[in-house]
């Protein structure tokens, strides 16, 4: 093989005059090097990169064009000399991106992406310069893919995303989209911008910034032409859609050429975890005028409901499209990435009580707007149509299909009832055979350059983790699941994926007759220097199906003890310790784990650790515990939370790692994070010390207290918003919502005041991404939720003590409330406790928005808080003599709470039922005058009225046998 240094190519490159020149230099370059990573190599290290670029940089930046104003280039019957140039240098650039990671460094130092985004718009560049701009990007997205993770390059998938989504960047994408024309060069670049999106688009900033820039209306608009080639829209649809003004916008069919699954992919990368996403996507004025039968209700969850009960429309639509659903087929396959809440084991409250009492679920606080009203609300026929999806299209296509409808569903859209049947007899099995059949096809020696072995992996390492995203928190879709051996599919998924790899991780090294030699001395620019080598393909697909199948493990675990005895049996535990192992370098057996696997890893420890057997035996045989200890300090906030979340279940009381784990200094650890700036990590934390906290020894429990600090405990229970008029306005930007509609370039806003569906939805729509993405509002629902961890780790500070002697735990437990008042201070605890309980109200003005006509509204303390104040004077009052009389001095506080005994919860009514008791409760006879004391002054405060209620009319039985017991104790005491 020839030196590039001797080639004529070079000469030609360095000397060309013209345009033609350089073109034909430039394709000369491209047909030597496509093919030949090593020559791609050499000729990068000559400086050509340097070259290319100066050819890029001459075309400047694109004009600004609106999509009012300005109409997209058509296909010219030849390029122009200075457009074939640029073809040229971009395909050059894709073809270097796609020798791998090892070109991303030079690239890199060429600024080559904002050199390529100089020709993406579709104004300023004909439809083949656009094409090979998109490609040239989605090549080096997929290098990067493949960089490792020690890598020093700055080209990791986030910066790339900050580097690609600019304003103008997603001006352009949105007008490609927006594109329906149906030479072949279109559909491609439709394609194209999908791949991109689904590879780069993870962060929430740029989840928005697609949505602010139109990119999901566009996208919905691609995937509704879809809906009217299959023949599902609504008949006179279109007659609906002239009267109320959409005429216009009525999709027409796809084209033939068009793929639905890199759309679909595209849509639920975006839409995420987001519900104002999700409902912006299934009320898209597309999707409004080809299915009119969508009941606009966005404000509220989606409620069970009665079939019989639907409209005739909706009925109509269910029957049109799920009659004709056909017998699924397998072949080809898609994805998407899915982020899971971990909904956690609430421990029990143990109170002192003379009655027991367990106290509700206490898992993270949401606080969210819901109405009593019962509504009639309809199925969505995009919901149903995405089911017809999975059960007809091709693997690919499928599994995006259910990607998308997995998001839906994740953001409680459509009707419960519909919803769970449908899906989990229609739709999770499917997902788990498809798994199951390619797990088997899934072997080492598969032939790299087949591109259905590239399908195949893509199912491997989407597929599992779709599947967890549509199961999670739902016992029925789960046990559906359980019911088709997704427990078995997943586990050798999850084994297949530590099993060790030949050369370490790194791909082949090329062979040269050439001996190596660094990089040319007389030419040290970083443009002609290359960057480290990637991991082997088959690594991260490795890789990506450890994270995947871990998701849906977790999924899975969350639910039933047996299920997790189940994954248990089937020796899942030490392959998940073994994806908590944070060794980097990919000299390892089966490669490095990533911060996203570390934290599926994470999660499935804590979903199996809510069973105490599980706990108790193969979790502490393999040592799990010190692994997720190491994870608090270390340094991706992201690792830390799922860390924290899953010490949460290690440090309860019947742990066996518990002590272990306070050997190890966990409490330390936890008390630093208590005071982190997260919310969420310092939520966690607290949320782990109440646990940690409870029936500890009494030296501990000083110890821990004086590692947190009481003025902290006391200033994080107090809470930091200060303006709660500020964090109720719901203007998330100075930018109003809008909805943009595209054709061939052309991009018009829409004006909802010509619509009566647009201003249906529009006001619902606008409060929903109000409450999801201002700043102030998110801040002040994660104060309370660390408010309340705060307050029940006061109630586990003074609660059930050390095992011990039954005089001695009384002597401790008072104790521990004398040490928390001396610490605290007596006047300023009950202080905190009273302000609690007081409902706020609300101007009908926050500093923002000075909208006349806005009502002051009335913000209620929630139950939870309620709940965790109750228990802390329950505490107190289950002590000495001493400390009920403290309890009863408190008449605005006791006032506060007689208001409470109206509350619609279950656990306030009961909360205060043991209260009463243990207010009129006498250790011995010298109590008597004190007791009838403190009974008198409950009577008068018309408690004694209240338990009376409550006893005979409140439909729950234990409330009502806790207030009969109540009520009687009052009258005794004062007879």
């Amino acid at each position: 093989m020839a030196r590039p240094s001797n080639s004529p190519i070079l000469a030609q490159l360095r000397n060309a005059q013209t345009l033609p020149e350089q073109a034909t230099a430039l394709q000369a370059l491209k047909n030597e090097i496509v093919g030949h990573v090593e020559k791609k190599e050499a000729w990068i290290k000559l400086g050509v990169l340097e070259l290319i670029v100066k050819t890029l940089g001459s075309n400047g930046s694109p004009r600004k064009a609106s999509g009012k104003d300005a109409d997209i280039q058509r296909s010219p019957p030849l390029l122009s000399d200075e457009q074939s140039v640029r073809l040229q240098a971009l395909q050059l650039v894709a073809s270097f991106a796609n020798g791998g990671p090892t070109f991303l460094s030079p690239l890199h130092a060429a600024r080559i992406v904002p050199a390529i985004l100089t020709s993406i718009s579709p104004y300023t560049s004909p439809p083949q310069i656009v094409l090979a701009s998109l490609q040239a990007l989605v090549d080096i997205s997929a290098a990067t893919a493949l960089a490792h993770p020690s890598a020093s390059t700055q080209f990791d998938i986030q910066k790339l995303a900050d580097e690609v989504f600019t304003a103008s960047a997603t001006e352009s994408i949105n007008a490609i989209l927006s594109v329906s024309l149906s030479q072949h060069l279109y559909p491609s670049q439709v394609r194209l911008v999908s791949l991109l999106i689904c590879r780069i688009c993870r962060e929430d900033r740029h989840q928005q910034a697609l949505v602010t820039a139109g990119v999901l209306d566009s996208l919905a608009a691609q995937l509704a032409r879809f809906a009217v080639a299959d023949g599902v829209v609504e008949p006179g649809a279109k007659d609906l859609a002239l009267q109320d003004g959409l005429g216009h916008i009525f999709p027409e069919p796809a084209k033939t050429s068009s793929r639905i699954g890199p759309l679909l992919e595209a849509i639920s990368c975006i839409i995420g975890d987001s519900r104002y996403r999700a409902c912006r996507l299934m009320y898209s004025p597309t999707f409004l005028v080809i299915f009119p039968s969508i009941s606009i209700r966005l404000a509220e969850p989606c409620k069970e409901s009665d079939d019989s009960s639907q409209p005739q429309s909706s009925l109509a639509a269910v029957e049109r499209i799920l009659s004709s659903l056909p017998t699924p087929n397998a072949k080809t396959p898609f994805a998407a990435r899915s982020a899971f809440p971990t909904p956690d084991r609430a421990a029990e409250s143990r109170m002192p009580s003379r009655a027991s009492f367990v106290k509700p679920a206490a898992g993270a606080a949401q606080q969210a707007d819901t109405s009593s009203s019962s509504s009639e609300q309809s199925e969505s026929p995009l919901i149903l149509w995405l089911i017809r999806l999975v059960r007809g299209l091709d693997d690919y296509d499928r599994l995006m299909a259910a990607a998308v409808l997995a998001a839906l569903l994740k953001a409680d859209l459509g009707l419960k009832g519909i919803r769970e049947t449908t899906v989990g007899l229609l739709v999770v099995p499917i997902l788990v055979d498809m798994i199951a059949k390619y797990e088997k096809l899934d072997k080492p020696g598969a032939d790299e350059s087949n591109p259905s072995q590239a399908s195949h992996r893509l199912i491997l390492e989407k597929g599992p983790a779709v599947l967890a995203r549509l199961i999670m928190d739902n016992d029925y879709l789960i046990k559906a699941a359980v019911d088709s051996d997704a427990e078995k599919v997943l586990v050798k998924l999850l084994k297949r994926s530590h099993e060790p790899l030949a050369g370490g991780g790194f791909p082949p090294v090329t062979w040269s007759p050439h001996p190596h030699k660094g990089t040319d001395p007389e030419n040290t620019s970083p443009l002609a220097r290359l960057g480290e080598a990637g991991l082997n393909p088959l690594l991260v697909h490795r890789i990506g199906m450890r994270e995947s199948s871990l998701k849906a493990i977790g999924a899975l675990s969350s639910a039933r003890e047996d299920y997790r005895k189940a994954l248990v049996a089937q020796d899942v535990v030490p392959y998940v310790v073994q994806s908590l192992e944070e060794d980097r370098t990919p000299k390892g057996k089966y490669g490095p784990n990533p911060t996203a696997v570390i934290i599926a890893a994470c999660h499935v420890v804590r979903t199996l650790a809510r069973s105490i057997s599980v706990l108790r035996t193969a979790l502490v045989d393999n040592d799990v515990a010190m692994p997720v200890l190491r994870f608090l300090r270390y340094p991706d906030t992201n690792v830390q939370i799922a860390a924290s979340a899953t010490v949460i279940n290690l440090v309860v009381e019947v742990s066996p790692v518990r002590e272990l784990l306070t050997k190890s200094g966990v409490m330390q650890s936890l008390c630093e994070l208590a005071h982190c700036d997260n919310r969420v990590l310092r939520g966690n934390a607290f949320w782990a010390l109440k646990h940690f906290v409870d029936a500890g020894a009494p030296d501990l429990k000083r110890a821990c207290l004086a590692q947190l600090d009481p003025g902290w405990l006391v200033q994080v229970i107090t809470g930091t918003t200060e303006d709660p008029d500020e964090d109720m306005g719901i203007q998330v930007t100075d930018e109003p919502l809008r909805w943009l509609y595209g054709h061939d370039g052309q991009v018009h806003q829409l004006d909802p005041s010509q619509s009566f569906r647009l201003r249906q939805i529009h006001d619902q729509l606008n409060a929903i991404r109000g409450s999801e993405l201002t700043p102030s509002r998110r801040a002040r629902i994660d104060d309370l939720t660390i408010q309340e961890q705060g307050l029940d780790f006061i109630r586990n500070f003074i609660g059930r003590p050390e095992p011990a002697i039954a005089a001695d735990a009384s002597r401790e437990t008072t104790d521990m409330i004398d040490h928390l008042l001396s610490e605290i201070g007596q006047d300023r605890l009950f202080e905190i406790l009273t302000s609690k309980l007081r409902s706020r109200l609300l101007g009908p003005y926050s500093r923002r928005d000075r909208t006349p006509g806005r009502e002051a509204r009335l913000l209620h303390p929630p139950a939870r808080t309620v709940v965790a104040v109750v228990c802390i004077l329950v505490h107190v009052a289950a002590s000495i003599p001493r400390h009920r009389q403290l309890v009863i001095a408190q008449t605005e506080l006791l006032r506060l709470l007689a208001l409470q005994t109206s509350s619609r919860d279950r656990g306030v009514r009961t909360a205060l039922c043991h209260l009463i008791i243990n207010l009129t409760w006498q250790d011995d006879e010298s109590e008597v005058a004190a007791c009838s004391q403190r009974a008198k002054e409950l009577k008068r405060l018309g408690f004694h009225t209240k338990m009376g209620h409550l006893s005979v009319q409140d439909r729950d039985l234990d409330v009502r046998e806790r207030a009969k017991t109540a009520a009687w104790q009052l009258e005794q005491a004062t007879k």
